[in-house]
């Protein structure tokens, strides 16, 4: 269970794929992003919850006595690991949220920063640090997804590299 907590904020951090400044107070730390939003940017304003994540190969994280590998590791998070929410604000702000609105999570996680859509990039700034991702939409525009390649550490202990499909989806009021 620990190592399923562990985990997941690895993926949720390197998702985001932060890239930190030193704290000697140096003007490298990137400007928050602002300006106004154009139409894109304002049909993405909203709540977008972490729906899916698959991997290209089988792996096994689930500690239940049977070897069972997926390649739909989403399925094989506990309800608070689920429990992602990009909020984007109208202002350009944005807060990723985990453990928020499943019940009983203990390890409630929030980061807070700036962000832009252009072009298929999803730009973010938090933290001195600047991220983005090459996000691609369904034809609704409802989801959006992207892909990373990750390490990943399965039951048995061997180390899996394997790109990662994530999911979000669009919610509604």
């Amino acid at each position: 269970m620990k190592k399923s907590i562990v985990f997941v904020k690895t993926i949720m951090v390197a998702s985001l794929l932060f890239v930190g400044c030193s704290n000697d107070n140096s003007p490298n730390c990137p400007q928050a992003l602002t300006g106004e939003l154009d139409a894109t940017e304002t049909a993405f304003v909203g709540d977008w919850s972490f729906m899916g994540m698959v991997s290209e190969k089988e792996i096994d994280l689930t500690d239940d006595n049977e070897d069972n590998p997926s390649t739909n590791i989403y399925d094989q998070f506990e309800e608070c690991q689920q429990d992602l929410i990009y909020s984007f604000e109208n202002d350009r702000s944005y807060s990723l949220k985990q453990g928020y609105v499943a019940t009983n999570c203990t390890n409630k996680v929030q980061l807070n920063g700036t962000w832009k859509l252009t072009g298929g990039v999803l730009s973010f700034v938090t933290n001195c640090s600047t991220n983005y991702l090459n996000i691609e939409f369904n034809n609704d525009k409802t989801e959006f997804t992207f892909e990373e390649t990750y390490k990943f550490v399965d039951v048995d202990g061997q180390i899996i590299t394997s790109k990662v499909t994530f999911t979000y989806g669009k919610m509604t009021s």
